[in-house]
C-alpha cells in the first residue's frame, strides 16, 4: 500500500518569522524572489516533515504558483497541487493535461467577474487611501483567483477591505465564489477551483492505475478542510485556524 501525503505548505509547514515562537530554533526554508528568507521551520516542523518524508509520498497541496514552490528549498519528488488546486504537475513536472483542460474551461467561465473585482476593489483601496496590494493570481497562463495582502502592518485596511467591499460583493456571487480569509491574506476563490477537487481527481487517478492507497491531508486553513476531509486520515497544527474551529473547542 502506498501512502500519499497531501501537504499544504504556508503556516502548515512553516510562516513567516513574525508567526514563529520567540526564540525558537528556526530554519529558513522559503524564500522572496531577491533571495532572502521569508519562511521558516521550527524543529517540530522540521521532524514532522522528516517522518512524513521517510514513511509516505508527499504532495504539495498549495495556494502557491509554480514560481513561489520553486522558492522553496524543500525535495519534493512526486506530483504537486498548486494555485488552490488549480494546477496539477505530474513527477516529472509537466501540468497533467486532462486537469489543464478542465481548469481552462473553468477559468474562462469566471475571469470577467474576477476582473471586474479587481477594478473595483483597486478604486475602493485608492480611493480609501489603504495599505494593501491586489491582484489576480495566474499561472501557466490561466488567471486562477484574486489575492489582497496588507502592507506597511496596516491588518485594519484588508479587514476594511473585507468588510466594506468584498463581502457585500460576495453575497450576491455565493453559488460562484467563496472566500479564504487569515490575517494577512484574503483570497477569492471560483467555487469550481479548490483543492479538495485536485485531490479527488489525483487519488481516483493513480487508483484507476492500479495502486491501493492510503491518503493523509495535513493543513491549517478552514479551506483546507474540504481537501483534508477527501483524504483517508487529518492532521492540523494545534492553535491552527482549522483546529480552533474543530478540536479546539474540546481543549482545556
Amino acid at each position: 500500500m502506498r501512502t500519499l501525503v497531501f501537504l499544504d505548505l504556508d503556516d502548515t509547514l512553516f510562516q513567516t518569522r513574525r508567526k514563529c515562537p520567540p526564540e525558537a530554533d528556526l530554519h529558513p526554508v522559503a524564500y522572496l524572489e531577491d533571495g532572502s528568507a521569508n519562511s521558516f521551520m521550527t524543529e517540530g516542523q522540521k521532524a514532522l516533515w522528516r517522518l512524513l518524508d521517510d514513511n509516505a509520498t508527499l504532495i504539495p497541496t498549495t495556494a502557491r504558483n509554480l514560481g513561489a514552490l520553486r522558492r522553496v528549498d524543500l525535495p519534493f519528488r512526486s506530483w504537486s497541487i498548486l494555485d488552490y488546486g488549480g494546477v496539477i504537475l505530474d513527477p516529472r513536472g509537466e501540468p497533467d493535461a486532462g486537469w489543464m483542460e478542465r481548469m481552462r474551461a473553468a477559468s474562462g467561465e469566471t475571469l470577467e467577474e474576477l476582473e471586474a473585482l479587481l477594478e473595483e476593489a483597486e478604486s475602493f483601496v485608492a480611493r480609501s487611501a489603504l495599505s494593501v496590494r491586489i491582484r489576480i493570481i495566474e499561472d501557466f497562463g490561466l488567471p486562477f483567483y484574486l489575492v489582497a495582502k496588507y502592507r506597511s502592518g496596516r491588518a485594519e485596511d484588508l479587514e476594511r477591505l473585507h468588510r466594506d467591499l468584498v463581502l457585500p460583493w460576495l453575497s450576491l456571487r455565493q453559488d460562484r465564489f467563496r472566500l479564504h480569509r487569515n490575517d494577512n491574506n484574503l483570497a477569492v476563490l471560483p467555487a469550481t477551483l479548490g483543492k479538495e477537487y485536485a485531490v479527488r481527481y489525483l487519488t481516483e487517478r493513480l487508483s484507476d492505475a492500479g495502486e491501493t492507497l492510503m491518503t493523509i491531508g495535513v493543513g491549517d486553513s478552514l479551506i483546507d478542510g474540504a481537501f483534508m476531509a477527501a483524504c483517508d486520515f487529518a492532521i492540523t497544527p494545534r492553535n491552527s485556524q482549522l483546529f480552533g474551529a474543530t478540536l479546539g473547542r474540546f481543549a482545556r
